[in-house]
């Protein structure tokens, strides 16, 4: 397999890249930043501005998938997370690449039927904006007409931690978080890459969203 990673340089996108070179997947690394390009090692490069619909699809033509891990904490704005849906789609359509796995949020997985992680009064404020605009980011996936087979990734509502993969995590497809014994629902970025490669080489969760969480602390 041949995977392009935008967003590589990323702490997700970085996490889904080694899990990927562990498998022995071909990986081309993209980011807007030439500079962390250069930092790394045993991979293809290459830049580009996941907003530059043109440009991404000239990146991307040629592979077999994509995985999308693309977010800006810099500013206020997180458009860039609606805006990088979009432009995935239509560059992975445009390149002819018919699978993307898109690193989603967690805040719209729904805690009670109806009722968001996003929406609960006690919802980490720092991270609504960015919630919120990942929640837009999958309904343009559930309402696009595309040929794409777009996977969306959802890590637990508020508890991605970094950390090396361990194993002992569950994955559910739909809109409910997996929570242990304790109700908790959490997992660290090396797992939660490791389900990401998983849903891209196994076709998991197709056209829907899946989440992943420990079922043990």
């Amino acid at each position: 397999m041949k995977l392009c990673i935008v967003g590589a340089t990323g702490w997700i996108g970085g996490a889904v890249m080694r899990e990927a070179l562990s498998q022995g997947i071909e990986v081309t690394a993209v980011s807007h930043n030439p500079a962390r390009l250069a930092a790394l090692e045993g991979v293809e490069t290459a830049v580009a501005d996941v907003l530059d619909t043109e440009r991404l699809a000239e990146v991307i033509a040629g592979h077999d998938a994509v995985v999308g891990a693309v977010t800006d904490r810099s500013t206020d704005d997180r458009s860039i997370i609606p805006g990088a849906a979009r432009s995935l789609l239509a560059a992975c359509e445009q390149a002819g690449v018919n699978r993307l796995v898109f690193c989603g949020g967690g805040g719209s997985l729904e805690v009670r039927p109806g009722v968001r992680a996003v929406d609960e009064p006690d919802f980490p404020p720092q991270y609504k904006a960015e919630a919120l605009a990942q929640a837009e980011a999958l309904a343009i996936f559930r309402t696009a007409d595309t040929p794409v087979e777009w996977t969306y990734a959802s890590p637990p509502p508020h508890h991605l931690e970094p950390g090396e993969a361990r194993g002992g995590y569950h994955a559910r497809v739909g809109d409910t978080p997996v929570v242990d014994d304790q109700g908790e629902s959490r997992i660290t970025s090396g797992d939660y890459a490791v389900a990401i490669v998983y849903a891209l080489t196994e076709h998991v969760s197709v056209r829907g969203r899946f989440t992943a969480a420990y079922l043990n602390v």
